[in-house]
């Protein structure tokens, strides 16, 4: 694979994400796009609540980002894929950053079908009810909060899934799709469900759908506990992302 083609998809990666945290915050809370980076928050709620850089932010902007971040009400993550010019790592621990986090930029070309067990039913939020029930089981997944008024601001243009085994809510599943590519988020399944392949379960679903749709590829972040089940379903690993917070 050239690196030209690499670069493309990290890209298409990136807007994504970047994408569904704009609108999260342009519905529910605040968006602001600066020369150098752009920032969103929702207050009452843990996410997005993120910065992230332009490819042309260097030392100058870091040390901007810092002032913005300990004059917002709410604290802000700034994520980073050493996409600029410079690499920015030790400007971020100089000015006393410290890592919260690290995720795996990965994608998956779209061209076979995946087995499904049947065992899963995916149901698309739709009321505020739902929201209500979706907002309760993601944290059981994920330790942090998204409030149920983004999903009630935003679920026309994204896709929010509860994950039912038998008549039990145990996962949650967010869906973003921009042009031909479909970003898979949040997909989450509750501790007492873990280990008996529904993480699977539900992205084969999903990708399933993709291909329905004749979506070309799909792309997500996987934490270090997810990556071996993205790379056994056939993702390739394509970039790193660091979560930043002010110390």
């Amino acid at each position: 694979m050239n690196q030209h083609f690499v670069s493309l998809v990290t890209e298409k990666n990136i807007h994504n994400l970047t994408s569904l945290w704009t609108l999260a915050g342009n519905a529910a809370g605040q968006y602001f796009q600066q020369n150098d980076f752009s920032y969103c928050l929702v207050p009452g709620s843990e996410w997005p609540n993120r910065i992230w850089l332009n490819n042309h932010a260097d030392a100058a902007t870091i040390r901007t980002v810092a002032d913005v971040i300990k004059n917002t009400p709410v604290p802000l993550t700034v994520s980073y894929w050493n996409h600029t010019q410079q690499d920015l790592h030790p400007v971020f621990e100089q000015l006393g950053f410290s890592v919260k986090s690290e995720q795996t930029g990965m994608s998956l070309k779209l061209d076979k079908a995946f087995e499904q067990l049947n065992r899963l039913n995916l149901v698309r939020i739709t009321t505020p009810e739902q929201a209500a029930a979706w907002e309760a089981l993601y944290p059981l997944s994920f330790g942090y909060r998204i409030t149920a008024d983004i999903l009630n601001k935003t679920s026309e243009d994204v896709q929010y899934y509860l994950v039912y085994h038998q008549q039990e809510a145990m996962g949650t599943a967010i869906v973003h799709e921009t042009g031909n590519l479909m970003g898979i988020h949040g997909v989450g399944i509750v501790p007492a469900y873990r280990k008996q392949g529904f993480a699977e379960e539900v992205m084969a679903i999903l990708l399933n759908s993709a291909l329905a749709q004749q979506k070309e590829m799909a792309t997500l972040q996987s934490s270090a506990m997810g990556k071996n089940i993205y790379l056994k379903l056939g993702f390739a690993a394509d970039f790193k992302m660091t979560n930043y917070q002010l110390k």
